[in-house]
Order: C-alpha cells, then sequence, then structure tokens
C-alpha cells in the first residue's frame, strides 16, 4: 500500500475560469480609462491651437494698429486650417467707455472636427495711443 504524505492539490477548472474572468474585467477596465485618456487630450489639444491661433491673430492686429492707426480693421474673421481640424475666428476690436486710447479685443474661435466642435472666447485689451 502507498500512503500519500502530501497532498498536491492543483487548480480546478472554475478557479481559473474565475481568476481569467477577473483578469479580463481589471484590463478592460484599464483599456477604458486609456480610451478616455486619449479623447482628453485631443479635446486639450483641440484648446491648445484655438488658443494659439487666437494669440496669433490678435498679435497681428497689434502689429497692424502700431503700423497703420488709421487703416486698421475694427474687425476681422476668417477661417484657418490644422491638420484635420477647421478654425473659424473672429477678433473684435471695441473702444473702453472710461479710458480713452483703450480698446476691449475680443477674439472668438470655433473649430470643427469631424462629429466634435467646440469654441473658446478671449478677452484682452489694447492700448492705443492716438496722435
Amino acid at each position: 500500500m502507498i500512503s500519500v504524505i502530501g497532498r498536491n492539490r492543483g487548480f480546478t477548472l472554475i478557479e481559473i475560469m474565475i481568476s481569467i474572468a477577473i483578469l479580463s474585467l481589471g484590463l478592460i477596465l484599464v483599456l477604458q480609462g486609456l480610451t478616455q485618456c486619449v479623447g482628453i487630450l485631443r479635446i486639450a489639444e483641440d484648446n491648445l491651437g484655438a488658443s494659439l491661433l487666437a494669440d496669433d491673430k490678435i498679435a497681428e492686429m497689434e502689429i497692424a494698429v502700431k503700423q497703420d492707426k488709421d487703416a486698421f480693421l475694427k474687425d476681422a474673421s476668417g477661417e484657418s486650417q490644422s491638420g484635420n481640424i477647421e478654425f473659424k475666428w473672429q477678433v473684435r476690436l471695441t473702444p473702453d467707455m472710461e479710458y480713452e486710447d483703450l480698446y476691449a479685443v475680443l477674439a472668438t474661435v470655433r473649430w470643427n472636427e469631424g462629429k466634435r466642435s467646440g469654441a473658446s472666447i478671449f478677452n484682452t485689451y489694447l492700448m492705443i495711443p492716438h496722435g
């Protein structure tokens, strides 16, 4: 007669199936988190592109004002393409009611990328001395 001193037990099929199910659930949650992070990064990239475009257009308006104070446009608008994103921008210059040489600058940028769209509004002031 052979006696068994210690019983070596392996994993049963049910235990293996449960552990694979738990591992699969964990991987699915991690992949969903990564997908959301990529989406958030794309939105941040769109917002960054809009703010850089608005800053560029405000700087162009400031340069135009310094070169020729009488001939600059108080409103400017246009379209710009960056990769597969289509930006539409508008810059509006309005005189401030309290200070004679101060102008409020309002830059609006709207964009479309496939089904996603967005808009950003930027406000600043510009000093345009008379004379």
